[in-house]
């Protein structure tokens, strides 16, 4: 797989999600999963229906391969689709692309003949050969010879996917599907590719099942994966997000520390393994995992962006500053790390220089209550537009009513402006909220009292 990184949405996390290891070229365009057979689909006026009536269809091809595998041991599955049905020369109409899937048959049923194998179609766009007593590098071999019957008849290509039985405990059934599975493989090498299935081709089955939201699939495949290769660090990192977003963190932890001890400088799951930790309240250790990774994962954005929020909340902005500036080299249209700057700035009392970054924040996203409450921050140590940083602090606690600091801000600036008694009602709740704010409530009540005698 490729070291390509992307974050999957939706997931249980510390605002970020874990991070997988994928191909997105790989998978199919409209994000199913890659599997066989389906109803048939096709209109009667169908140039294959018509031309090959007796050609099974999805299941029931699948049925009537499996009889005629009956106590047969090797074989091979192939399945074979025209690249421009997995949106690789998208230029051809309906009736194009009827009359070249049509030359694709003709040319896998002239091939079927000689090599006494059987065809048929796993669905509306995928046909599929069955080579019993065929191993798979004699599988490999009759794709070539499909592919270049293909070629010579019309010259478009076909990719094929190739799959052989035996292979672990994998039915008939499922070595056809296999073969499925493998196609997709196989659009990730370019129009015309072949691809063998093999652990790489699960770790993108179960990446298009995890990106469907179905986890238990997603799993089956990576476990699969190990069995064919147990050291794979990329499906070792993908067994554990799956654990991870199931909230079994022991499991995840158990894989993730897998991959590391494989490859001591895998930066996904050193930051996955990190990101378990920091779920569970365990931010020194989930630091020194980040440290760990972050030589090597300069050009991830989840990384140095987890590391400077670390780094700020135990109170070390200097160190924190240089991983959240990554982080915005890498993603400056992210609000989240705009106002993340602002805030290292400003920990630092660089008020002129943290004003940029916050603005920045609030025109990708106004209401971001933090962004708020930190600019009016700013206004109120350069002692400016205090009546437009007192209006942002009244936006920022009713936008994030539990925002401690917020509600100190608020408090400092009403006093400033005379409103004791709103300060004191904004300073207790900051108190209740966890800030120390008893001085200044104290300070407070003590004028109140004098502003009263």
């Amino acid at each position: 797989m490729t070291n390509a990184v992307s974050a999957n949405t939706g997931r249980p996390s510390a605002d970020q999600p874990f991070l997988l290891s994928k191909t997105h070229a790989a998978c199919p365009r409209d994000n199913r999963a890659p599997s066989g057979a389906v109803a048939d689909d096709t209109p009667p006026d169908d140039p294959l229906r018509q031309e090959f009536p007796d050609a099974q269809f999805g299941p029931n091809f699948i049925s009537a391969a499996i009889e005629l595998l009956k106590d047969t041991t090797p074989f091979s599955a192939l399945a074979l689709r025209l690249d421009n049905a997995t949106g690789q020369t998208p230029d051809l109409s309906p009736a194009q692309m009827a009359a070249c899937r049509l030359k694709a048959a003709r040319a896998v049923e002239a091939v079927a003949k000689e090599e006494k194998a059987y065809w048929g179609l796993l669905n509306a766009d995928t046909l599929s050969c069955i080579l019993p007593g065929r191993d798979q590098a004699s599988g490999v071999a009759v794709a070539r010879k499909i592919q270049a019957r293909l070629t010579a008849l019309d010259g478009h290509a076909l990719s094929i996917g190739i799959a052989a039985h035996p292979c672990l405990k994998f039915s008939p059934a499922e070595v056809i599907d296999n073969a499925a599975k493998a196609l997709v493989h196989a659009a990730f090498f370019g129009p015309g590719s072949r691809a063998c299935f093999d652990a790489v081709t699960l770790n993108i089955s179960g990446d298009c099942h995890y990106d469907a939201g179905d986890i238990p699939a997603a799993m089956a495949d990576y476990r699969n994966a190990l069995r064919l290769d147990r050291r794979n660090v990329n499906v070792l990192n993908s067994l554990g997000v799956c654990f991870g977003v199931r909230q079994e963190f022991k499991k995840a932890l158990t894989a993730f520390n897998a991959a590391a001890k494989i490859d001591p400088h895998e930066v996904l799951a050193l930051y996955n393994a990190g990101l378990v930790h920091l779920l569970q309240d365990d931010k020194r250790t989930a630091l020194e995992l980040w440290l760990q990774a972050a030589p090597q994962g300069r050009d991830v954005f989840e990384l140095n962006l987890q590391i400077g929020r670390c780094l700020l909340e135990i109170d070390q902005p200097e160190k924190a500053q240089g991983y959240i500036r990554q982080a915005a080299a890498l993603r400056p249209e992210s609000a989240q790390v705009q106002r993340m700057l602002g805030d290292v700035l400003l920990a630092q009392r660089l008020t002129d220089q943290a004003i940029a970054p916050y603005k920045t924040a609030l025109r990708t996203n106004p209401n971001d209550a933090a962004a708020l409450s930190g600019l009016a921050r700013c206004y109120e140590l350069r002692s400016e537009n205090i009546d437009i940083a007192l209006s942002f602090c009244r936006q920022s606690v009713d936008i994030a009513p539990d925002n401690g600091r917020a509600f100190l801000r608020l408090g400092r600036l009403l006093v400033k402006t005379g409103r004791l008694e709103e300060a004191l009602q904004a300073l207790k709740k900051a108190e209740t909220l966890g800030e120390e704010a008893r001085s200044l409530i104290v300070s407070v009540e003590e004028r109140l009292i004098e502003k009263a005698s």
